[in-house]
């Protein structure tokens, strides 16, 4: 019995340790994303922005100096390609590391990304929060915020729902994250599925940020996914 007692100790020690360690690699990742998206934005967005307006100046001048149209034409399919540029490198660096979340907060980019969520899949996204403000931590917020987009990318790849209702909560030293859609409902051998890598990595987010997760679903019904994170606040007590 002392020895089963010691290896359980011994696991969960392990399991601990392994959790720590995902959440150091979880937010250098983040870190290096925020790095990378900062480049991209301020560095080449701003560079290409010089370009376009460097390209514009040239298509009046030679407007002004009579150069034959096909030139100008060139110069203006020109200053279009860079406008194209200019919105994948946008695009690319919000992907990484939505600005929204560190400047606004978790419900403003919870917003944002519902709203990108229905102009690409036209799935309708309601988002309630209770107060644009919250108690989670920078790493809790991010943390969140990519168990929120993993869940949107699971409705568009399954659920089969028309619309997603989001609400955000805190009350009693918990934050409270839940996502509700109007699906097919998920079903038991669905979650236990090995290939349903997406649900792991959900719990193990929430898991690292001491929070817990909960999926549940009805045929027919939709399904609800739910988060809650215990505040800074109720940490430290």
């Amino acid at each position: 019995m002392r020895d089963i007692t010691e290896e359980k100790q011994r696991l969960r020690e392990s399991e601990e340790q392994l959790r720590q360690l995902a959440a150091r690699v979880q937010t250098a990742r983040e870190e290096e994303r925020a790095n990378l998206a900062r480049e991209l934005h301020d560095e080449l967005g701003q560079t290409l922005t010089a370009i376009k307006l460097e390209l514009g100046r040239t298509a009046s001048a030679l407007r002004n100096d009579r150069v034959d149209g096909q030139t100008v034409d060139r110069v203006q399919s020109l200053t279009g390609l860079v406008e194209i540029g200019l919105a994948t490198v946008k695009r690319i660096a919000a992907n990484l590391r939505p600005a929204t979340l560190d400047h606004l907060g978790l419900a403003a980019a919870v917003r944002w990304e519902a709203s990108g969520f229905r102009a690409s899949t036209g799935i309708r996204c309601y988002v309630r929060a209770a107060r644009e403000s919250t108690a989670l931590n920078a790493e809790q917020q991010t943390v969140v915020f990519r168990i929120f987009q993993e869940a949107l990318t699971n409705v568009v790849r399954h659920a089969r729902a028309s619309a997603v209702y989001v609400s955000l909560a805190e009350r009693r030293g918990t934050f409270e994250l839940r996502i509700r859609d109007n699906g097919r409902g998920i079903k038991d051998a669905d979650m236990t599925h090995p290939g349903a890598i997406g649900l792991l990595g959900m719990r193990e987010r929430a898991a690292i940020i001491g929070g817990g997760f909960t999926i549940a679903g009805r045929p027919g019904k939709g399904t609800v996914i739910t988060v809650r994170v215990p505040t800074a606040g109720r940490r430290r007590r």
